[in-house]
């Protein structure tokens, strides 16, 4: 792959992770972690709206932006994104499935709404279900 092309790689892997709910700190370390795995110096820089990436490489340094804006939340996307970058780290997927790979991540279907409901439902009822075995326990001893 080309400095452009493995820069491009490192910078719709941010993007992925950065409009899909995934915190700063944690996007900017994994597209640093993917750059180097694909022997870049890479640095990102978030700002609302937009990701800027610096490359640097023996061949050369490349600066590219793209629009992103962090408005939404998928966390299977940001797993599946995740889960790459770590492939390519480990040697099992090669740069160019990488970039197959999140491209169609990025262009996955949400999770559907009452799935998240049904999610967030059993969430909000299972300290509750806790604290309720925790004060019989009490009542009992």
């Amino acid at each position: 792959m080309t400095l452009e092309e493995r820069s491009n790689l490192v910078l719709a892997a941010a993007r992925v992770l950065y409009v899909n709910g995934q915190a700063t700190e944690e996007t900017v370390a994994a597209a640093e972690q993917l750059g180097r795995a694909l022997g870049l110096r890479a640095k990102v820089m978030p700002r609302w709206g937009e990701l800027r990436l610096e490359c640097e490489h023996n061949d050369g340094r490349l600066i590219d932006q793209v629009a992103a804006d962090p408005t939404g939340v998928d966390m299977d996307r940001v797993a599946s994104t995740v889960r790459a970058i770590e492939d390519v780290g480990a040697g099992r997927l090669t740069p160019q499935a990488a970039a197959a790979a999140i491209a169609a991540i990025a262009q996955a279907q949400p999770a559907p709404t009452w799935l998240f409901a049904l999610a967030a439902g059993a969430g909000a009822v299972a300290p509750a279900r806790s604290l309720f075995a925790i004060s019989s326990a009490r009542r009992c001893a």
